[in-house]
């Protein structure tokens, strides 16, 4: 048969892979498979590194032993993806298919193909460890008189063969890669020049599948009643009975491709409204720390949105469907290019895409402790401080609410995931890459490219020419930027005077008055009594603190080194 291998692109709709699969199987009359596989490798707990070379056969010489791990996927994003499985699979029956699901190594299941199969599937050249899976089961097939096609399929905003640039020569700036692609500003307005990088256009979903081939029994098959059941499912997927119960206890978003496109038309509908896409007729947010270019316009429609990147709840909070492919860059494109607010959809997109080129320029070094820039630098790993920050007992209320949302929901906005980012690598001196692999494991939305990508900024390690150069303590280097710290701390403040924010996810201070709740540890022994909340008994004194925030202060939004940094 010819076999549709769906990856991270569980959709019908501008789906190139699933028509040219397909296209294939009625050509040459051939029975259609379409098979979905839960790697055990993306599941299970692990040691930081590349899962799919446990030998490390594929590191270089001097690569030093690595004790630190956590799940690839925790239980919640888990049952999300389980989710957005079914919805395909329905999609599928819909048109005459049926989706087979199965867990295991796909080098394994699809090993269990008759010969003289031809497996189609989306490539992921931005992993390292996804190209190792595709690499591995090409072999297994190759064995079996069976052939492995990988197309470029539609995960990146631009094909491949329409980028005015090779793979691995890609611009190495945001600026520059809009000006390449023919942007005339992209932090301004959406004009592109007459000769500008077409995107092309979505394409419709297939009209009808060929017949699966009966009797298919591939290795790891899950059993239908199993797969309908979201607990029985994550217990068959490995997930603990504890796991399961706090997965089960939470709020998910619906999964799947109509999901996806109900949550875009509903965005597309609120950004006709005065009040949603006009930010600036309220309170200026604090722009610090975010890559906004010169800055929204004082007056006047903001069509990029830089309010919402400032705030807790995101703009479009599409991510965690793009993440799993039940929505591609190429139709949100498409859909919004009509409304007010284009230039910010476009913005953001433009920003992913140049996270994934990175990626595919940088291959592994985008995963080394010294990062793509090469950068030496004293670390720690201390286990308390790893702890408190991955559960929000830090002490630092800003920080720890974003922490306590992020395990909560899997959902933490942009801000609040550089900001607590920054913090672990310079206020407590931690390995960026335990940051960087807490978000992979906790992350609705999480994107190897734009998870990894956004941790080497935040570390500084992007470029040789950043950095922490020159210190030989991490004491010194938490000296050196503590008053970044305390600046974003303050803008924080200044974006949510009253601590809502924080009351929400830190009930420990919910009585702490909006002068203290950002900086408790500024109360005297009588405000804690009066709020009944003592310092270092009911909430942790701050580590790395204390730091010095000044509502006051006038936020110096010249000073951006972030800023510098995404230009």
């Amino acid at each position: 048969p010819v076999v549709w291998w769906l990856r991270n692109d569980l959709r019908l709709e501008d789906n190139p892979v699933a028509r040219a699969a397909v296209a294939e199987a009625h050509t040459d009359g051939r029975e259609l498979a379409t098979v979905f596989v839960f790697d055990p490798r993306f599941l299970d707990r692990s040691n930081y590194g590349r899962v799919t070379d446990p030998e490390f056969k594929k590191s270089i010489p001097t690569r030093k032993p690595i004790d630190f791990g956590n799940r690839k996927t925790c239980a919640l994003r888990a049952r999300f993806w389980l989710q957005c499985v079914r919805a395909v699979g329905e999609g599928i029956a819909n048109k005459g298919g049926k989706l087979l699901v199965c867990k295991g190594l796909p080098e394994d299941v699809f090993a269990g193909l008759p010969r003289g199969s031809l497996v189609v599937c989306q490539g992921e050249p931005v992993s390292p460890e996804q190209t190792d899976v595709e690499d591995n089961v090409s072999a297994a097939l190759v064995r079996g008189d069976s052939v492995l096609w990988r197309k470029w399929g539609a995960m990146s905003l631009y094909h491949r063969k329409d980028l005015p640039f090779a793979l691995g020569e890609s611009p190495a700036s945001y600026t520059e890669l809009g000006a390449t692609l023919g942007w005339e500003d992209i932090w301004s307005c959406p004009d592109r020049a007459s000769d500008a990088t077409q995107v092309r256009d979505p394409v419709a979903a297939p009209a009808q599948l060929r017949p699966a081939p009966g009797g298919l029994d591939l290795p790891g098959l899950i059993p239908e009643a199993v797969l309908q059941n979201d607990a029985e499912a994550l217990r068959f997927l490995g997930y603990t009975e504890a796991e399961i119960a706090e997965a089960m206890g939470q709020d998910v978003p619906p999964g799947g491709e109509p999901a996806a496109r109900e949550s875009m038309e509903q965005w597309l509908s609120k950004q006709t409204c005065t009040g949603q896409d006009n930010p600036q007729t309220g309170p200026q947010p604090v722009f610090w720390d975010l890559p906004v270019g010169s800055g929204p316009p004082k007056t006047g429609h903001d069509g990029l949105q830089w309010a919402n990147l400032a705030g807790p709840d995101g703009w479009l909070r599409i991510s965690h469907y793009m993440a799993v492919g039940c929505i591609s860059a190429r139709e949100i494109f498409a859909r919004a290019e009509t409304c007010p607010n284009f230039n910010g959809v476009a913005h953001r997109l433009l920003w992913r895409e140049l996270h994934r080129l990175n990626a595919i320029k940088w291959g592994r070094r985008l995963f080394w402790l010294q990062g793509p820039g090469y950068v030496e630098r004293p670390w720690s790993w201390d286990a308390v401080h790893v702890e408190a920050w991955k559960t929000g007992n830090t002490g630092v209320p800003y920080i720890d609410a974003c922490m306590r949302e992020l395990k909560q929901t899997g959902w933490l906005a942009y801000k609040g995931r550089k900001t607590s980012g920054f913090y672990l690598v310079f206020g407590l001196g931690v390995d960026w890459r335990v940051g960087a692999y807490h978000y992979e494991d906790v992350l609705m939305d999480y994107d190897v490219a734009m998870n990894y990508g956004n941790w080497v900024v935040v570390a500084e390690v992007d470029k040789h020419n950043r950095g922490a150069h020159g210190f030989s303590t991490v004491e010194e280097i938490a000296d050196w930027k503590r008053e970044d710290i305390a600046h974003k701390l303050t803008s924080e403040m200044k974006n949510d005077p009253t601590g809502d924010y924080i009351r929400r996810w830190v009930p420990e201070l919910r009585n702490v008055s909006a002068q203290h709740v950002h900086a408790p540890w500024t109360m005297t022994e009588e405000d804690m009594a009066k709020c009944g909340c003592v310092i270092g008994k009911d909430y942790p004194a701050p580590l790395g603190g204390p730091f010095n925030l000044n509502i006051e202060e006038e936020v110096n939004e010249d000073k951006p080194l972030e800023l510098r940094v995404h230009i």
